[in-house]
């Protein structure tokens, strides 16, 4: 009993503030829309996003419409972070977005981690352990985002019809969940939503199938979920 108790403690959570955040910040966000940091603000943007979208960039005061920060520590408590800076820098991010700005959810783009260098997994590894510490839900990193009826966090094209009717599709390949999405948008397959998992370092495909069941509302809830 013990036992159990201890894995449901430390097992990997989904929680609100990554499916449907009041606020999303975009560290790293820019107006270049032909680089990972703008198409993440433009397809946030233009999925009609219902909460206060915040944006930081030190060199820039205004980022596709909205007011930028050029510092993290002018933003406000937050709900979600998307990082999309270089991997060096994302664990202070991290550390600092949870301690003092309330984030306990994050989406990190950014590659050049575990996948590429022991260096670079020492960098994912600080990540997680504060994910872990502050109970914040952790996506990525190397990935191309989470795309769902609430927020459209990702930062490839195209974006797919999202529909209860369609399917949960979750990825561990970026580059492959983009081939797939291509063809079925052309066929014109819908989704529900669209997981893609990376270096899975909190999160992994198996966690995200558990979520869905156990949460799984007939109502709302598409009824398959394709993994890859």
């Amino acid at each position: 009993m013990f036992f159990c108790s201890l894995i449901r403690i430390f097992a990997p959570m989904i929680n609100e503030q990554l499916l449907n955040p009041r606020s999303i910040v975009v560290i790293g966000g820019s107006n270049n829309v032909h680089k990972p940091g703008g198409a993440i603000v433009r397809n946030i943007i233009s999925g009609d996003y219902q909460g206060e979208l915040r944006i930081v960039n030190p060199k820039e005061d205004d980022v596709q419409g909205i007011k930028a920060c050029h510092d993290v520590k002018d933003l406000p408590q937050t709900d979600l972070a998307v990082l999309v800076v270089a991997a060096k820098f994302c664990p202070d991010y991290v550390d600092y977005l949870c301690s003092e700005k309330g984030v306990r959810a994050f989406v990190i783009i950014s590659a050049g981690f575990g996948e590429e260098t022991h260096e670079g997994g020492l960098l994912e590894q600080r990540i997680l352990d504060t994910c872990e510490q502050y109970g914040a839900a952790l996506i990525g990193p190397n990935c191309i985002g989470l795309l769902n009826r609430n927020h459209h966090s990702v930062f490839t094209l195209p974006i797919p019809k999202l529909s209860p009717q369609g399917v949960d599709f979750i990825s561990g390949s970026g580059a492959t969940a983009v081939f797939i999405l291509e063809s079925a948008v052309s066929k014109g397959l819908q989704f529900n939503s669209v997981w893609s998992i990376g270096n899975g370092k909190q999160i992994g495909i198996e966690d995200v199938l558990q979520d869905m069941d156990e949460h799984f509302d007939s109502e709302k809830d598409s009824a398959a979920v394709p993994c890859q």
